[in-house]
């Protein structure tokens, strides 16, 4: 399964968004558990933020009388736009066949050693966290009696780590 980041990480303005990453990673890593014993496998690529036109095409809000009442969250979008552009434009900007190189690392790993997820690019801490979490989890799948389930490999990085 292919998600956004950040499926760890909250930006304010962006509730429906960081909803739904959270959503798509609980639906990714419960699919895993539920699938292990048929023979289906998977894995969660996570793919920082690549160039796109997501943020420029967003509508921006439109009640600006309203919005003036937001104080500094009103240039939230702005910011984010004015951001995110400076850094794709920059010589850091990251490469999107990063991704694709990742899912073809994932594809020539041989079968069990594929790691439960793939972290491509500026990650915006998620490969940390995906360490971290991992053993919170392994344990309460351990105290449900279900530790064959647990991922044998956690997480890989692919690409550059930070902006």
């Amino acid at each position: 399964m292919l998600l956004r980041l950040p499926a760890g990480s909250c930006f304010p303005g962006c509730a429906f968004y960081c909803a739904s990453k959270f959503a798509h990673e609980a639906y990714a890593e419960v699919l895993h558990y539920e699938l292990k014993a048929t023979g289906v496998k998977r894995a969660i690529v996570e793919p920082g933020p690549y160039p796109s036109r997501l943020l420029p095409n967003s509508p921006a809000p439109e009640d600006v009388e309203r919005l003036v009442g937001y104080g500094d969250l009103a240039a939230l979008r702005d910011r984010f736009v004015r951001h995110f552009s400076d850094f794709f434009s920059s010589p850091s900007a990251p490469d999107t066949r990063e991704v694709a190189d990742g899912i073809l690392r994932l594809v020539q790993l041989p079968a069990g050693t594929r790691p439960f997820r793939t972290v491509c690019g500026v990650d915006f801490g998620a490969d940390k966290l995906n360490r971290v979490i991992a053993p919170f989890q392994a344990a309460v799948l351990r105290e449900l009696g279900l530790e064959f389930m647990i991922p044998s490999a956690v997480t890989q990085h692919v690409g550059k780590a930070s902006a």
